[in-house]
């Protein structure tokens, strides 16, 4: 993680507040264990700008609070390894987006996360605290979170290139990469 400046905690705790309002408030539940939610977005900001520490701490730290505070069904310890991997891959993979950031890189960043923590680990744990069959589980959810993924990395991806994150001084400075409009 950077040097723990004020400026860095403030955006860290609003990533967080950010992960908390998306996984809480802005969600489309279709069974309980399956839900439409862009919360992945602030985690991969947090861990492709401050770091891996950071990004796994926001991840940890807005599911712990989230569900203790905002959850009917309080906090389940072993359901925080994906925000945790959500946070902490893309800060360790970002180093690929600093010799060049491009789309392909983008999703070579973010969907590791998405594979190992949505897609397989909570897929996993719902199967066991539900009851629900694994395989019809995870021809739902893989899907699913394919989709939520390429989602939040566009998001993501054109945050970065609207120059917004370089303007504040979050991003490296240096030159945004643009295709030529034609």
């Amino acid at each position: 993680m950077k040097t723990r400046t004020t400026r860095t905690l403030v955006s860290l705790a609003l990533l967080c507040a950010m992960e908390i309002v998306l996984a809480r408030f802005c969600v489309i539940w279709i069974t309980n264990s399956i839900k439409i939610t862009f919360e992945a977005i602030p985690i991969l900001l947090a861990g492709l700008l401050f770091g891996p520490l950071a990004g796994g701490l926001v991840g940890a730290a807005s599911d712990i609070l989230g569900a203790a505070f905002l959850s009917g069904l309080g906090w389940t310890p072993a359901l925080t390894v994906t925000p945790i991997l959500l946070g902490v891959l893309p800060g360790l993979l970002r180093p690929l987006l600093l010799k060049k950031s491009n789309l392909p890189r983008f999703f070579t960043v973010t969907f590791p996360g998405f594979i190992l923590g949505s897609m397989l680990w909570t897929t996993c744990w719902l199967s066991f605290l539900y009851g629900t069959p694994l395989t019809a589980l995870l021809m739902v959810r893989v899907p699913l979170y394919c989709m939520i993924g390429v989602l939040d990395t566009l998001a993501v991806y054109y945050l970065y290139r609207s120059g917004a994150l370089q303007r504040i001084g979050l991003w490296p400075a240096g030159k945004v990469e643009r295709r030529e409009e034609a």
